[in-house]
């Protein structure tokens, strides 16, 4: 399984995500909202009077909790994609689904991945 999904993100499931997840963002009312509301808390904080260093601290901040906030993103993309495969196996969908190492290539019942 680890090796699919390695393989999966050898050859551009990074994009795919980013395009379908932009996607669903687009059209999803909360997310705009909340987006809306960040635009507006960032510029309240660029008007906040802070010291060079409070400024540092908190930018810092803010870009460590936005680092773990996209990585977990990422995580959570690929766990779906790796249940999703999971119990497509189990109900038999892909009844087929045998990993098989074939000259390097990875097999996933008739799809070469």
């Amino acid at each position: 399984m680890e090796q699919i999904l390695k393989k999966m993100m050898d050859m551009g499931m990074g994009q795919f995500m980013d395009k379908s997840r932009q996607e669903l963002c687009m059209s999803d009312i909360i997310y705009q909202g909340d987006h809306e509301d960040e635009r507006e808390l960032e510029q309240r904080y660029i008007e906040l009077d802070l010291t060079r260093r409070q400024r540092l601290l908190v930018n810092d901040y803010v870009a460590c909790m936005e680092t773990v906030r996209s990585r977990y993103a990422d995580i959570s993309y690929m766990a779906g994609v790796k249940d999703t495969v999971k119990m497509l196996i189990r109900i038999g969908a892909l009844e087929e689904a045998k990993i098989l190492e074939e000259s390097g290539s990875i097999i996933l019942g008739i799809y070469n991945i």
